[in-house]
């Protein structure tokens, strides 16, 4: 496959530098270097624009790709070695159907190649055609936004209920959890259909007072997908929602800086910025740089697996008396991050299953409390061996 087919590469000479950049240093030049020099398929890291907000109810996030380039490449290089690529933006299908095809194809190409992409939106039903490439095999997915887009009954997609596809018809989604949503744009039977679900839900105040919480979940994720309207308006009114709650920038950037270190993450969207609401272009700069953290945490990753009898963790045993069973938790020596076994489920991993958890998990077990995660990853392997 000749993922440059799909593009119209990337006219750098288009993109000034500002006068507090150096040119040198930058992202852009980095890129525009690495375009010279590396084949796509000899990439670690992959960006694409893609300019498609057809199924969106409010235009505009189309014209967002450049807008973010403008910005992005101005930023530091992250790393002089960093072999990350530009491809450009995706030549928009007839239909928007089209597009989500397109984009289905690239995803499958990059996960067969085992690289990360990042996707420069256009709107989130985007997300959508991301997550189409998963089919055949499990997948976990995290989104960060204001509500949650699912609209029971309503079958033609859109920016607003594009999870109602996602949810509903990709079998192999095993684990899904909203970040950063805000009570009053949600329906109490909307949350009630999550639980149904067991998928997960964390309030925007839940994410303010313990904001390391988010790194585990999304440490378990191949799917990222980022809503500009979760960014409070002050710091981003280049958006449709205009709230004045939302994530402060510095939270959206470490949200972003944590979906880029994790290992599995393989796919991550950036959408719904919005550049003719953007008068004073810092919703554009501020989406740059929520970008950039994904950049620098996926440059700064350390991989590691607790499952390979390594030195390199801890291990402890907490016997349960509760459930007669003892539960088995690690501790990396090298980063500190916790995981813990789940061992109630066959078909994956020999038996045990390894999820990605928080110390807090294990004070808990060693005070005899049941952790919520075990129970909740419990009840996630039940449903799927019942299918």
């Amino acid at each position: 496959m000749d993922l440059l087919h799909y593009f119209d590469p990337v006219d750098f000479e288009k993109f000034e530098t500002t006068e507090w950049a150096n040119k040198k240093h930058t992202l852009g030049t980095l890129l525009q270097k690495n375009q010279e020099k590396i084949k796509p398929e000899k990439a670690d890291l992959v960006i694409i624009g893609v300019c498609e907000d057809r199924n969106s109810e409010g235009t505009g996030a189309g014209k967002a790709p450049d807008e973010i380039r403008k910005h992005l490449y101005n930023l530091n290089r992250i790393g002089p070695r960093f072999k990350a690529l530009d491809l450009g933006n995706l030549k928009i299908g007839h239909t928007v159907s089209d597009s989500y095809f397109a984009l289905r194809d690239i995803c499958e190409h990059i996960l067969e190649n085992n690289q990360t992409l990042v996707v420069l939106g256009g709107s989130q039903d985007l997300t959508f055609g991301m997550t189409k490439a998963f089919e055949g095999r499990l997948f976990n997915m995290v989104t960060v936004d204001p509500k949650l887009d699912f609209r029971k009954g309503i079958k033609n997609i859109n920016s607003e209920n594009y999870l109602n596809l996602i949810i509903e018809k990709q079998k192999n989604l095993y684990s899904y959890t909203a970040l950063a949503y805000q009570n009053y744009f949600i329906d109490a039977t909307d949350i009630d259909q999550f639980n149904n679900f067991h998928w997960d839900v964390k309030r925007l105040g839940q994410i303010r007072y313990d904001l390391t919480s988010v790194e585990p979940i999304l440490r378990d994720a191949n799917v990222f997908s980022f809503d500009m309207n979760a960014v409070r308006y002050i710091d981003a009114p280049g958006q449709s929602m205009a709230s004045p709650n939302g994530l402060y920038s510095e939270e959206a950037c470490q949200i972003s800086r944590y979906a880029g270190t994790s290992d599995t993450l393989k796919l991550a969207g950036f959408f719904n910025l919005i550049p003719e609401k953007d008068k004073t272009s810092n919703s554009s700069h501020l989406m740059a740089q929520i970008v950039w953290h994904f950049l620098e945490g996926f440059f700064s990753r350390k991989p590691e697996d607790p499952s390979d009898d390594s030195e390199d963790f801890n291990q402890f045993m907490v016997d349960m008396s509760n459930i007669s069973m003892t539960l088995v938790f690690f501790q990396s020596r090298t980063t500190g991050r916790w995981w813990m076994e789940i061992s109630d489920f066959e078909g994956r991993t020999g038996g045990m299953y390894i999820i990605p958890c928080e110390e807090d998990d294990y004070i808990k077990a060693s005070h005899g409390d049941i952790p919520d995660r075990w129970w909740k990853n419990i009840r996630k392997m039940h449903k799927r061996q019942n299918k």
